[in-house]
């Protein structure tokens, strides 16, 4: 049985010892965008949520740094980070549904690269909303 839970703000560096840790793996997806000890800042200073799931027969666990966003039309929980191997299936995903509906979410969002969004389109029937590009001004191209 899965049990999803927050982690507060002031219990950041205890989570990232018992495993939160592990987001710095999702950190790298994202390249030069952010580093496990920015991320553990923004969690630690409240501009970003732990959640966490844990798995009460096996002790598995998953974490996701995650935000409430109230867009103009919409509000949706946004997926920052997320390391979850063995709690990425429908009852960990329900739990997280549940959470962002209790924050008033009516959707959940997330940047991913292609593994992610195969993923989440298989499993959870996700849509591809627009996709991210960037230009290296540094490269000279433009």
């Amino acid at each position: 049985m899965w049990k999803l839970f927050q982690v507060p703000a002031t219990h950041i560096d205890a989570a990232w010892k018992d495993g939160a840790c592990k987001l710095g793996e999702a950190c790298k997806r994202a390249e030069a965008e952010i580093t496990p000890d920015q991320l553990k800042m923004l969690l630690s200073h409240g501009m970003r949520d732990l959640v966490g799931v844990v798995n009460t027969e096996t002790g598995a666990t998953g974490w996701a740094a995650v935000q409430f966003q109230t867009l103009p039309n919409i509000r949706v929980l946004y997926v920052y980070a997320i390391y979850a191997p063995g709690a990425a299936g429908p009852e960990c995903f329900r739990l997280l549904a549940d959470y962002a509906k209790q924050g008033g979410a009516s959707s959940i969002r997330g940047a991913c690269d292609e593994v992610i969004e195969k993923l989440w389109t298989r499993r959870f029937k996700a849509k591809r909303l627009y996709s991210i590009c960037e230009i290296d001004l540094k490269a000279g191209d433009v």
